[in-house]
């Protein structure tokens, strides 16, 4: 171990290598990692043990699922998805930041819980043009959420189910407490927070030991190619992966790497509602909060329960952030009722097919589309034609 961690940080270790439980070894590990002082000399050090870390924890949740899977029970924070689904956090705290207000703005639902302590999830359906957004108040995320405190497991393990999550905040009160508490608890339990997954795979092999290829010209750029990959190969073996195939796409950093080994990392899309935007000297607070976390959360939005202020087309908002557009499927001349959701930045009629099912794009022959107020209504058309909103699909197959 090197001599760059002083004193507390060894004794921490020692601790952790005696421990002989997967509990103790992960609580000596994570106390060891946050003795470590964080400089250019430990970088190798930190993610190293970051990757052991993953590893027992890994570990450790497959350990509780196998006894979750004996008992067979059904948790009441698990709601199935219904449309797309919304879920609302917040902070804890006494009044409440207005979470279950807003669900009532929306949807109209849990009307006689506003103002009250609410212990379990609360649900409601909120449809804009045909496209229906299921949205769960879900209870307050506490201090120490991540470790189990006030049900917060069950709480975030809903969370990396869900299309999107809404972080209420109270412009009342201090906005970066709040904040700072809903992102840490939602970092330590492996959840990212609007960022692409890093630019890696990893494909454990039989053989060959540990690979590691730069396939992009962007990936050649990164500094020091010859440590770097070193350094890959002694986090990804740390891992658990003894023989394996490493690919890198772009540019990347040593916690990538450690991301990427652990399946529990969930990357989730989310934006900020301000609530209580009625109240004096919130209007200030909402625009500090909007220019804080604008490079992070591209969506933050003003709301007023009390003014019943809300944007009018919140639907097309949350659709255009999640890269989502609405098109409509067609069979012998009659079209679908329910719109056909469909992602990605420039969707084309292959996503159709495949969104549909696999043997449509297997058998596909040609699809018809219908735009209306375009130049030509009707086209026949193949499978790289680019939709757009609203667009009236019928696949024809040569089967």
């Amino acid at each position: 171990m090197s001599s760059n961690i002083g004193p507390e940080a060894q004794a921490a270790y020692n601790k952790y290598l005696d421990a002989t439980s997967i509990d103790e070894k992960i609580k000596r590990l994570e106390e060891y990692l946050s003795l470590v002082p964080k400089h250019k000399a430990t970088e190798k050090i930190v993610a190293l043990n970051k990757s052991r870390l993953s590893k027992l924890r890994r570990e450790q949740e497959a350990q509780k699922t196998r006894i979750k899977s004996m008992g067979k029970q059904v948790s009441p924070f698990s709601i199935k998805k219904e449309g797309i689904q919304l879920i609302l956090i917040s902070d804890y705290h006494s009044p409440g930041v207005g979470k279950t207000s807003l669900l009532n703005l929306l949807t109209g639902a849990a009307k006689e819980k506003i103002a009250k302590f609410t212990p379990l999830p609360e649900v409601g359906i909120y449809e804009y043009n045909k496209v229906r957004y299921q949205i769960v108040d879900m209870p307050s995320i506490m201090e120490g959420a991540s470790s189990g405190i006030g049900n917060g497991k069950e709480i975030i393990s809903q969370l990396r189910a869900c299309d999107l999550i809404c972080f209420c905040v109270d412009l009342s009160r201090n906005y970066k407490e709040q904040m700072d508490l809903l992102l840490i608890e939602l970092h330590k339990s492996h959840v990212r927070i609007n960022i692409p997954p890093p630019p890696i795979t990893i494909e454990k092999t039989g053989s060959n030991k540990i690979q590691v290829f730069y396939l992009t010209n962007e990936a050649k750029e990164n500094n020091n190619i010859e440590e770097l990959t070193e350094r890959i190969r002694e986090i990804t073996h740390a891992g658990g992966i003894r023989n394996g195939i490493v690919k890198i796409f772009g540019k990347i950093d040593l916690d990538n790497i450690v991301d990427t080994l652990n399946p529990s990392i969930s990357y989730k899309k989310a934006i900020i509602l301000g609530t209580k935007g009625d109240l004096s000297q919130t209007k200030n607070t909402f625009y500090n909060l909007e220019e804080y976390y604008s490079e992070q959360f591209p969506v933050v939005i003003g709301t007023s329960v009390k003014k019943k202020e809300i944007p009018e087309a919140f639907g097309k908002i949350i659709l255009k952030f999640l890269n989502k557009i609405k098109v409509y499927t067609m069979h012998k001349g009659i079209v679908a009722e329910k719109p056909l959701l469909i992602e990605g930045i420039q969707p084309t009629i292959r996503d159709v097919a495949i969104k549909i099912h696999r043997s449509f794009l297997e058998s596909f022959d040609y699809a018809t589309v219908i735009r209306k107020d375009a130049r030509q209504e009707k086209k026949k058309v193949g499978l790289d034609y680019e939709l757009k909103e609203n667009d009236i699909i019928e696949l024809h197959t040569n089967k």
